[in-house]
C-alpha cells in the first residue's frame, strides 16, 4: 500500500519491517487523526489494522520485485516473501471491503488507489535504483502518511478541510524529517565530496519554506501557534545539524531522536487542534 522512504533491514522470519522512521511516518499522522476528532470506534481498529497489514505486506513484495533489495536483505527464501506478501496483503483487502461495505466508508477507496500509485512509484524507482534519490524518497513519505486520511475518514466518517490540513502538517513534517536525515547521511562524505554540501543548503532552505508555510497557517488562524513550536525545533535542529556537516555521529542516536521529535510532533499537532 506504503512505500518506505528509507531502505529496510530485517531478521526476522515474518519478515517485518524494522526501521523506526517508517513506523512512525505510518503511525503519528493515523493516530493524530483519530485523536484529534476523538472518536474511538470499531471502525478505527479495523482501519488501522488495515493500514499496518498494507504497511507490512509491501516489504515482502519489495523483495520478490527488487533485486537490490533482496540483495540487502540477505536473499530470503522467495516462497516464503511470496507466502507472506499474499497473506498480509490478502488481510489487508478483507479488513479494507468490510470497512467499505459494513461502515460505508467510500472515502477509503480513493485513498488507497492514491497510496497504491505511490507505491507502484516506488516500486519503479527501486528497479531502477533510484529508490534513494530526493524525490523518490519525498513521494515515499508522502505516500506513508496517506495514513492520516484512512484514520480521519474512518473517526468521522468523512473528510472535510480540517482533516486534509491534518494530514497535510504530517506530511511537511515527515518529509522534513527525510531531508534533515538524508542530508545528515550525505554530510558525513562532505568533507571527501564537496559536492554534497548541497544537500545541507537543500535541508535548509527546505525547513525555512516549511516554517514560513506553518507561520502562514497561523496568521491565518487555520492552525493554533501551538503547531509552530515542533516545526521550529525541527529548523533548531536543521540548523545545528548544519554545523556538524562532515562530523561522524551515531546513526542509532539519529534514529532515535527522530522517533522523540516525530512524538513530540505528534503530541503538539493533537493539541494545537483540541485546545
Amino acid at each position: 500500500m506504503f512505500g518506505a522512504p528509507v531502505s529496510i533491514a530485517t531478521t526476522s522470519s515474518y519478515l517485518l519491517p524494522r526501521e523506526h522512521g517508517a513506523w512512525g511516518i505510518v503511525l503519528i499522522p493515523f493516530l493524530t487523526a483519530v485523536a484529534i476528532p476523538g472518536r474511538l470506534t470499531p471502525a478505527v481498529g479495523l482501519t488501522l489494522a488495515a493500514v499496518l497489514l498494507a504497511f507490512i505486506a509491501r516489504y515482502p513484495l519489495e523483495l520478490l520485485l527488487v533485486p537490490e533489495l533482496y540483495r540487502r536483505a540477505g536473499s530470503p527464501p522467495r516462497a516464503r516473501a511470496r507466502r507472506l506478501a499474499w497473506a498480509y496483503g490478502l488481510a489487508a483487502s478483507a479488513l479494507g471491503v468490510l470497512l467499505v461495505a459494513g461502515w460505508k466508508l467510500y472515502l477509503l477507496l480513493p485513498v488507497g488507489l492514491l497510496a497504491a500509485l505511490f507505491f507502484l512509484f516506488h516500486l519503479w524507482a527501486g528497479r531502477r535504483s533510484s529508490d534513494r534519490s530526493w524525490g523518490a524518497e519525498l513521494l515515499g513519505t508522502t505516500g506513508l502518511t496517506l495514513s492520516g486520511l484512512a484514520g480521519w475518514i474512518a473517526a468521522t466518517g468523512t473528510l472535510n478541510q480540517t482533516g486534509l490540513l491534518v494530514w497535510w502538517l504530517n506530511c511537511v513534517f515527515f518529509c522534513a524529517g527525510i531531508v534533515y536525515v538524508k542530508s545528515r547521511l550525505r554530510s558525513r562524505l562532505a568533507v571527501h565530496r564537496p559536492e554534497l554540501q548541497q544537500a545541507t543548503h537543500f535541508m535548509l532552505g527546505f525547513h525555512a519554506a516549511v516554517v514560513v508555510f506553518v507561520l502562514a497557517l497561523v496568521y491565518l488562524r487555520w492552525v493554533s501557534p501551538l503547531i509552530l513550536l515542533p516545526f521550529g525545533v525541527a529548523a533548531a535542529r536543521a540548523g545545528w545539524g548544519a554545523r556538524r556537516t562532515g562530523q561522524p555521529f551515531a546513526l542509532r542516536r539519529l534514529g532515535w531522536s527522530e522517533v522523540a521529535l516525530s512524538i513530540f510532533f505528534g503530541t503538539f499537532l493533537t493539541l494545537g487542534f483540541r485546545l
